[in-house]
């Protein structure tokens, strides 16, 4: 096994690791979808899901040093509107992508793991999927891509449901790495009120104009 450069990030290592052993073909409980859920408490390999919350925390701590802040661009029907916010309002924006459900032992007991490997070989798709009803997160989807050295986690994107009182509230979650997060929130109620309002919080520079 080759050795890994000490630069690397430690949440990059923790993928590497973790795609090596899905792709060994040695390995006695390969990560399949089938194998995640096998019932036996002693079967860590079959839980090591990704640290997504993790990835979400440390993207968030680096936003702190993009001298440029913080741009929100918030669209509501055909009103459009931007502004530049404060670290604290960002962080209130990016806690929707950090529910408990998120949390190691809540996340492992309630979701089960898919891969997908490109076919191309540049990259690959981690899909967590769960029939709880308790969990107001249904979804959520790591995308990984070939970088210079090896795989890395390019994008997080989440699907959420709760319901408050009569109105039923439904979120697309879209996080990219080091660049922007989109939040695309539904609601309806049984009168008949059906609102969709979708903010994007961009911390990179270069992605203003769009």
């Amino acid at each position: 096994m080759k050795t890994l450069p000490r630069s690397l990030p430690l949440s990059l290592v923790f993928v590497l690791v973790l795609i090596a052993c899905t792709n060994n073909p040695t390995a006695d409980t390969p990560a399949t979808p089938d194998n995640t859920q096998t019932g036996q408490p002693a079967d860590t390999t079959a839980k090591a899901f990704l640290p997504v919350a993790d990835f979400i925390r440390g993207d968030i701590s680096m936003t702190e040093s993009y001298a440029a802040g913080v741009l929100l661009k918030r669209e509501t029907g055909d009103k459009k509107d931007s502004a530049f916010i404060s670290q604290a309002q960002f962080k209130q924006l990016a806690a929707e992508f950090l529910p408990p459900e998120l949390d190691s032992a809540s996340f492992h007991n309630l979701f089960t793991e898919s891969l997908l490997a490109n076919s191309e070989g540049d990259g690959m798709t981690f899909m967590y999927t769960t029939s709880e009803p308790r969990s107001s997160v249904r979804k959520v989807i790591v995308y990984t891509v070939a970088g210079d050295m090896a795989s890395k986690v390019n994008r997080i994107y989440m699907e959420k449901e709760v319901a408050r009182g009569d109105t039923g509230i439904s979120q697309k979650l879209t996080w990219k790495m080091r660049q922007y997060l989109i939040i695309a929130e539904n609601k309806q109620t049984s009168g008949g009120y059906n609102e969709t309002v979708v903010r994007k919080a961009i911390w990179d520079p270069q992605r203003f104009g769009e």
